[in-house]
């Protein structure tokens, strides 16, 4: 395979003859299409022959189509990109592991993967985006996509999970960087500016999750009481909870799996004590996570795992008194972990790598056991956050589920907890990126992310 570059068929500085020889010998890949390169068009109309041309062809090729035909072909190491940004839906914190791409098809128009509600079995591996191209934020939430078309009205799509917004921007300078504005790029804060999970949250005596979702931006008009309605967060009260008209949440989790299936992700708030009398055999939030649902739990929530009837649950951890101890260590012998540590400090909850101020911590866990994997502890006898993927005796590539336990009250009881949108405390800013992690597809912890395919 060889490239032949030639001047402009206009030029008189060629022969017609030469030219049209050079079509014919020149055979390059370029997926099933012919695809003119650099100098295509000066006036962005597709005509393709404006300026000094460089084509690339498939032997038996057509001509190339929309945005394919957008892409320029840069000299001396250059590219055409487009960098920024992607935050939460407050714009308040840039996110971490974000899929950023521009969508397939020789137009860019081919119809985005559709969404569906409620629990699917789906891993990394799992995804059929096929984007043109496509990246992944990093820990500041910045990412670049490379070989960008130049044109008005590209589509670019953020996502993360279920999560998912779609954007067009112009990229107007071939051959150099386009930046984006910043606090352009940020996931939908409710149904009307893209797709959101569908987030089923108890509220409890003595942890209210429902106001991280306040906190990380979602619009008020997003919550309703119970299952129903058109918002995608519904809220059930446990034990102490005063969620106003809210269900018991013995609604959501005593029916094993089946009504916790309708939603994508549970968030379950500490109700004080254990209170197995609501909770029936214990099997509701296991088999949850085994089918696919994504559970963030804190304090007595430990219950589903301390007293499962599953016997592989139990030896997640070892649920002993660990102290109170503030200053925590971020595990960073992993690459979520160093992650994490590093994205602390970019968001301003952490000014030293490594290390994160918590409170009001509940000290009911001790260490975890293999597969669980510890983010945030003192210690080896003293984690905080750990995680783990579902099930746990099925080999990576058939784990779909995944739950996370915080040993400590994240936002405090009542609504009268909630925060006003961005304004997240350090403890609560952890939260927010395990949250998103929570969302995502689900992968090994100690594999590094991977832009989409």
């Amino acid at each position: 395979m060889s490239l032949f570059p030639f001047r402009n068929p206009r030029s008189t500085a060629w022969p017609l003859a030469l030219f049209l020889s050079a079509l014919v010998v020149t055979v390059v890949a370029c997926g099933s299409t012919a695809t003119p390169r650099d100098g295509f068009d000066d006036q962005n109309d597709g005509g393709g022959l404006d300026g000094p041309t460089g084509f690339t062809f498939t032997e038996g090729a057509v001509p190339c189509q929309g945005l394919e035909c957008k892409r320029a072909k840069c000299d001396d190491g250059k590219k055409t990109t487009l960098s920024g940004k992607v935050y939460d839906p407050a714009g308040a914190n840039v996110l971490y592991n974000v899929m950023v791409y521009i969508p397939g098809g020789p137009t860019g128009d081919a119809p985005l993967p559709e969404i569906k509600e409620g629990v699917q079995c789906e891993t990394c591996a799992g995804l059929a985006l096929s984007p043109m191209v496509s990246a992944l934020t990093d820990v500041k939430g910045e990412f670049i996509l490379d070989d960008v078309p130049v044109t008005d009205n590209v589509p670019v799509v953020v996502q993360v999970g279920k999560w998912r917004r779609k954007f067009t921007v112009d990229i107007t300078s071939k051959c150099t960087d386009n930046p984006v504005a910043d606090k352009t790029f940020k996931l939908p804060r409710n149904g009307s500016e893209g797709d959101m999970p569908q987030i089923a949250v108890t509220a409890g005596g003595c942890d209210a999750l429902q106001c991280l979702l306040k906190g990380i931006g979602i619009d008020d008009s997003e919550f309703v009481a119970g299952a129903g309605g058109t918002g995608h967060v519904h809220v059930f009260n446990g034990n102490g909870g005063t969620w106003p008209s809210a269900p018991a949440a013995a609604t959501l989790w005593n029916n094993s799996p089946a009504a916790m299936l309708a939603y994508d992700i549970a968030l379950l708030s500490c109700e004080c004590d254990e209170h197995n009398e609501n909770k029936g055999s214990l099997a509701g939030v296991h088999d949850y996570v085994n089918a696919g649902g994504r559970v963030f739990a804190t304090h007595y929530h430990y219950t589903w795992l301390k007293n499962s009837p599953d016997a592989a649950w139990k030896a997640l951890a070892q649920w002993n008194s660990s102290g109170s101890a503030a200053e925590s260590d971020v595990n960073v012998g992993f690459p979520k972990g160093k992650a994490l540590a590093d994205w602390l400090v970019t968001v301003g909850a952490s000014t030293t790598p490594g290390k994160v101020k918590l409170t009001s911590i509940t000290g009911e866990l001790s260490s975890v056991n293999p597969p669980s994997q510890s983010w945030i502890q003192n210690g080896a006898s003293a984690v905080r956050y750990f995680s783990f993927n579902a099930p746990v005796e099925k080999p990576v590539e058939e784990q779909c589920g995944r739950a996370v336990y915080g040993d400590l009250h994240l936002m405090g009881s009542g609504t009268a907890a909630c925060t006003t949108a961005g304004n997240l405390s350090p403890q609560q800013k952890a939260l927010e990126f395990m949250f998103f992690d929570l969302a995502a597809c689900v992968q090994a912890d100690n594999t590094p992310p991977s832009p989409p395919k």
